[in-house]
């Protein structure tokens, strides 16, 4: 905006040099916010054919408004639809002329005469570009609390449709920027707060500010309830804007010097001596060939968290019903396979064997068999933790998720896509989640069903698993070894995000008679035949 004359006498109020004359020929006074078409004549109609409200600006004592805001912002009290309104006055950027006025009536009905295509922000014209701070509020009263608060000596402009006037900070994005800080004092509820966010993305990085309201709905509530000199407190304090995820690292001190959790414990004394156990947040992945084992192995840890250490469990085995998952841990505490057709047990000794497993009231399961949608599976196990308090979840097994994709690189995607969901949801929970994955064929002469070695390379489908995964445990077994060397399996941790530590840690011994594996550590000089001889199994 130019002007043709500046710092002229008013007849209005009396100023000797508070009117102004644009190159438009509308005039204007700062002293007391009267403005003039040329010729005085009126400042025009608006679109709708009804003309710009007339008026004077008054104090409003219920908003705790004094005449003097009034007049710098043009704000007016006047008579139209057969009662009293208020009238805030939107100026046209380039020639100053008045455009459209936003009505408020007693009981809070709004609308808009004049042009209420691209109106500006409200009160932009009283602020010159560049500066240390200005303050924006989502509408024309909080913006006349917040500067009434400043001593109305700084710039204080408002959005021209509330939380949803975008438009407006873009189309004067280049003004704002000019300022050091541009703090923001939107209402204090949901449609406020979004339009905070997406505010502040729109400035430059550390250009935003959020002034914190406290338990105030908005400015002018803290104004008429608190007081000025809280609410110019709150502008003064208003903190820079940070992304999410973006921290003082002094913010962290208690995580930081928090003692070091061991986790949760493994059942095995070698896995449990590399690892260290897994902890709140940790995403676990088993993997094994196919009948190596992984679905018995899983299902000792669960047991052992369920019962040795008194905690929630929640399971997903996708590939075996609940009734035969229930089995199998009632089987442990047996110590006989009773998920075995064939291998019973006494009603006293079922009754038991329930009550110490399924049914504790910490074992929650997902009754689903076969594949899944893998939104409808991540739902289901966040519900098991946010709901159900589980302390730990097993997948069994993530690859069948996704086991109708149309081709191989839809699979990848799904499983990068399942994988990353399921870290950010053991982070966010704070939840021991542990999957079972498959592993890719193996050429040559020694497969993974022979007991060949497994490598991170070996994981089926995306690497993501290796990527996000903060422990990768493969089983090594040769199902084909001649007598009881079959029921040997090697466990092998391939990544240890904590310490780093990976190789061979523990041996697992299978007996088929009571259905049990138990660790009889990584010695490979011990033969199996002593191992058995030997065990108390």
């Amino acid at each position: 905006m130019s002007f043709k004359e500046t710092h002229i006498a008013c007849a209005d109020c009396g100023s000797s040099d508070a009117r102004c004359i644009y190159e438009s020929g509308v005039s204007i006074c700062f002293s007391c916010g009267v403005r003039k078409a040329p010729d005085d004549a009126e400042a025009g109609t608006g679109t709708d054919k009804a003309p710009f409200v007339l008026g004077e600006p008054m104090r409003l004592g219920k908003r705790g408004i004094t005449l003097e805001t009034c007049k710098r912002y043009g704000y007016i009290v006047g008579d139209a639809a057969g009662g009293k309104v208020q009238a805030a006055p939107y100026y046209c950027q380039t020639t100053g002329a008045l455009v459209a006025q936003k009505i408020r009536t007693s009981t809070k009905q709004f609308s808009i005469r004049g042009s209420g295509k691209n109106m500006p922000l409200w009160g932009l014209q009283l602020g010159r570009a560049g500066g240390k701070m200005i303050v924006i509020t989502e509408g024309e009263i909080d913006a006349m609390s917040c500067s009434q608060a400043m001593g109305n000596t700084w710039p204080v402009v408002s959005l021209p449709a509330g939380a949803g006037s975008l438009d407006a900070i873009k189309s004067s994005l280049e003004f704002l920027e000019s300022y050091d800080k541009v703090v923001l004092a939107f209402d204090n509820d949901e449609p406020g707060h979004k339009a905070t966010v997406d505010v502040l993305e729109l400035l430059s990085a550390g250009k935003g500010y959020t002034a914190a309201l406290g338990d105030y709905k908005d400015p002018n509530d803290m104004l008429v309830q608190g007081s000025a000199s809280a609410l110019r407190s709150t502008i003064w304090e208003a903190k820079q804007y940070r992304p999410d995820g973006i921290i003082n690292m002094v913010d962290a001190r208690e995580r930081i010097m928090a003692p070091i959790s061991t986790g949760l414990a493994y059942p095995w004394a070698g896995l449990q001596s590399m690892t260290h156990g897994h902890r709140a947040g940790d995403l676990t992945t088993w993997t094994a060939g196919t009948g190596t084992g992984k679905s018995a192995a899983v299902s000792e840890v669960v047991y052992d968290l369920l019962v040795n250490q008194g905690l929630k469990v929640g399971i997903v085995y996708l590939e075996e019903g609940v009734a035969r998952s229930g089995r199998r841990l009632m089987g442990i505490h047996l110590n006989m396979p009773i998920h075995i057709p064939g291998v019973e047990t006494g009603a006293e000794n079922m009754e038991a064997a329930f009550e110490a497993t399924a049914g504790t009231n910490r074992l929650f399961a997902y009754d689903h068999f076969g594949s899944i949608d893998a939104e409808v599976l991540t739902s289901r196990m966040r519900y098991l933790r946010v709901a159900m308090g589980c302390d730990a979840i097993v997948l069994d097994h993530v690859s069948i998720v996704v086991s109708g994709g149309s081709a191989v690189s839809d699979e990848r995607k799904d499983l990068d896509r399942i994988v990353t969901h399921l870290k950010s949801m053991a982070v966010e929970t704070g939840v021991s989640i542990h999957i079972v994955s498959h592993l890719k064929r193996k050429g040559g002469d020694e497969s993974h069903e022979e007991g060949g070695q497994v490598s991170l390379a070996d994981l089926r489908g995306t690497q993501a698993i290796a990527q996000l995964s903060d422990t990768v445990i493969a089983l090594e077994r040769d199902q084909q070894a001649e007598g009881a060397a079959s029921d040997l399996t090697n466990v092998r941790v391939l990544k240890n995000r904590l310490t780093g530590e990976t190789g061979m840690c523990d041996k697992l011994v299978y007996n088929r008679i009571t259905g049990r594996l138990k660790s009889v550590g990584a010695d490979k000089a011990v033969s199996v035949t002593t191992i058995m001889a030997n065990s108390d199994f």
